[in-house]
């Protein structure tokens, strides 16, 4: 294959990886929005009174809902993803010898690990206040409460 179609082939992987990542960064942006106002309910929601402990119920069935596999698993394929079209690129810019204007190659690679890192800061984090979430519902709302 020619370096000009591997170079173009490279770009478009590019040009789709960065909508993935756009579309999925919101996603998970909303998803660790949620999860942040889910924990400010329940926070809110400290009392005894009969309104308060149905708002700390709602979180419980809301937390079903939001925490879930679906942002791990799809974070790890497009990670994947990730990795193999920064090496693809890399490899047909080495392989075929294509040279690129001098600050390109810089700006692509960085892109890449800015955009990966991004995914996976967002990933941790809403991990993080889903887990402290999930255990302060689970005491308070404990599955089997007679035992």
């Amino acid at each position: 294959m020619e370096p000009t179609a591997l170079t173009s082939l490279s770009g478009s992987l590019m040009s789709l990886f960065g909508l993935l990542v756009s579309l999925f960064a919101v996603h998970l942006g909303n998803w660790l929005a949620k999860l942040q106002g889910l924990r400010t309910k329940w926070e809110i929601n400290s009392g005894s009174d009969e309104k308060e402990v149905a708002a700390r119920r709602e979180c419980r069935y809301a937390m079903v809902e939001i925490y879930n596999w679906q942002p791990f698993v799809m974070t790890i394929i497009i990670l994947c993803f990730g990795g193999a079209v920064v090496y693809f690129f890399n490899d047909i810019r080495l392989a075929a010898k294509v040279a690129f204007p001098g600050i390109f190659v810089w700006v692509f690679n960085s892109f890449f690990v800015i955009v990966l890192l991004l995914q996976v800061i967002l990933l941790i984090n809403g991990w993080c206040v889903g887990r402290e979430m999930k255990a302060k519902i689970a005491k308070a709302f404990p599955v089997n409460p007679g035992g």
